[in-house]
């Protein structure tokens, strides 16, 4: 095998793990707004909406600006992580609102400590997923800044302990190529 094939061979594993990452919680949300009816449908397609359009705005939109060499600010990335986030969480709230009424066809015996462990597991993974999908978004989000650099306007990005500077486009893209570094 070549460095081509290799190289190849690593982008499918990389789009099939992120696809299965980040489009298998939407397509299982716009499933379960197809069955539903009334007001559920419409509750539905919001949740779908909710997970939807951070997926189009980030990913999409971030691949369209990435071929200009551009790339979202904060400013887009921050919300879109979090409703992203929100939509997780959400979609978690779901499945645990469905195992209680599935606990309802269990023996009284099981279904006291089933739905005990069904609420523990639910609030357990509900604040794990919100904790760290907030903690995510924050990092992936950063924060920036317009400075003023060598006479250029720029975006200055805060990644952990240092500034990266990007050169400004407008309030909502910046440059994608990083120009300097300061602490």
């Amino acid at each position: 095998m070549g460095k081509g094939s290799l190289q190849i061979m690593y982008y499918i594993v990389y789009i099939i793990v992120y696809a299965c990452m980040f489009l298998i919680p939407a397509i299982s949300v716009a499933l379960i707004a197809l069955r539903a009816s009334g007001w559920k449908r419409l509750l539905a397609w919001c949740h779908f909406a909710l997970l939807a359009l951070p997926l189009v705005i980030a990913g999409g939109g971030g691949m369209i600006l990435s071929a200009r060499g551009l790339a979202w600010r904060s400013c887009v990335k921050l919300p879109c992580g979090f409703a992203y986030a929100a939509g997780l969480t959400l979609l978690l709230l779901r499945a645990a609102l469905f195992l209680w009424r599935k606990t309802i066809r269990w023996r009284p015996a099981a279904r006291g400590l089933g739905r005990c462990a069904v609420l523990a597991a639910g609030i357990f993974l509900g604040l794990v997923l919100s904790w760290y999908g907030l903690l995510f978004s924050a990092i992936w989000a950063g924060r920036d800044q317009v400075q003023t650099f060598e006479g250029q306007t720029v975006v200055a990005e805060r990644s952990w302990t240092d500034w990266d500077l990007y050169a400004y486009h407008s309030l909502l893209v910046r440059g994608a190529d990083r120009l300097d570094r300061y602490s």
